[in-house]
């Protein structure tokens, strides 16, 4: 019966390693418009910490989106690495807005904001890659580890 307590205390250390690699998470967000309007413009992060935008590429979406979604789209994006789904793939987390604009920022729809499309929005490494590139500033990367691994 120890090495169940051993396997115990191992399970309860990776538990305490997932969240520690993603307390970089916003513990919440703030819309476009929100963030327009500050001249530092910042959310905090559930570790204490702040996550600093960059006002450029704050700007730069709402030249993208139409001004009646800049107080829904909600920052920053949330990009989540997903081990159950396979090697380098990420989704997209948020509302369809936010979706929607990743797909419009990488040329994966030609379809209005009018018209969104539903559905989970599925990135490989390259596209992420790519995503950071254009918004850098405005996109978080998190992990998930499924709960049946532990």
């Amino acid at each position: 019966m120890d090495w169940l307590r051993g396997y115990d205390r191992y399970l309860a250390h990776i538990d305490f390693l997932v969240k520690r690699i993603n307390a970089h998470l916003p513990k919440n967000r703030k819309s476009l418009l929100q963030l327009l309007n500050e001249d530092s413009p910042y959310v905090e992060a559930t570790d204490g910490s702040k996550i600093y935008f960059k006002k450029r590429d704050i700007e730069e979406v709402s030249k993208i989106l139409p001004k009646r979604f800049h107080g829904s789209l909600m920052l920053p994006i949330l990009i989540v690495r997903r081990i159950k789904l396979g090697k380098g793939v990420f989704t997209v987390m948020g509302g369809r807005i936010e979706k929607h604009l990743v797909k419009k920022v990488l040329g994966l729809t030609s379809n209005p904001f009018e018209d969104f499309e539903g559905g989970e929005v599925y990135l490989y490494k390259v596209q992420v890659q790519e995503l950071l590139s254009k918004l850098g500033s405005l996109i978080v990367i998190g992990f998930e580890v499924p709960e049946e691994e532990f």
